[in-house]
């Protein structure tokens, strides 16, 4: 039975999740490098990842530099579709599923569950952003599939850490 509520817990919050996040603006906080800018995206790059693997040991920490790469992937991925970069345009957006992924992934793995309801706060208010973005697309189209993934994925993830 409890398993029955929390699931039933669940579905409400991604829907609640969902109408809030339509309600949401679009703004997002723009990056000063993107997608296509050469040694200097690569370079940022590298320091996301240096900076994951010196904070392995400190899960909070890790934790929240999780989160700031999830907003940077949406701005990334807002600025190729704002552009356009059809160039780099799958990379970003599958870029950002596994970014937003491996931040729910790591959160229950390392049981932080003071952090889950943030998380979906966070993942709710990408929702409404990802939807518009959708928009630039005819629903034919590739590139609209890939948005539309992404827009599946935020969900997914929503319910996993509503759970």
């Amino acid at each position: 039975m409890p398993r029955k509520l929390s699931t039933a817990l669940a579905i409400c919050l991604v829907l609640i999740g969902t109408t809030f996040a339509k309600a949401q603006a679009t703004d997002v906080q723009k990056e000063n490098t993107n997608p296509g800018d050469g040694f200097g995206f690569i370079g940022k790059r590298i320091g996301e990842k240096f900076k994951l693997f010196i904070y392995s040991p400190f899960p909070k920490a890790k934790e929240n530099l999780y989160e700031d790469l999830v907003k940077r992937r949406l701005a990334e991925l807002k600025y190729v579709i704002e552009k356009p970069d059809m160039a780099n345009f799958e990379k970003a957006t599958i870029r950002y599923s596994t970014t937003v992924g491996t931040w729910a992934e790591y959160i229950q793995k390392k049981k932080l569950n003071d952090q889950k309801q943030s998380a979906v706060e966070t993942l709710s208010s990408h929702l409404g952003v990802v939807e518009k973005l959708m928009t630039k697309y005819d629903p034919t189209t590739a590139e609209w599939r890939f948005v539309k993934h992404d827009f599946d994925f935020l969900n997914i993830y929503i319910s996993k850490l509503a759970q």
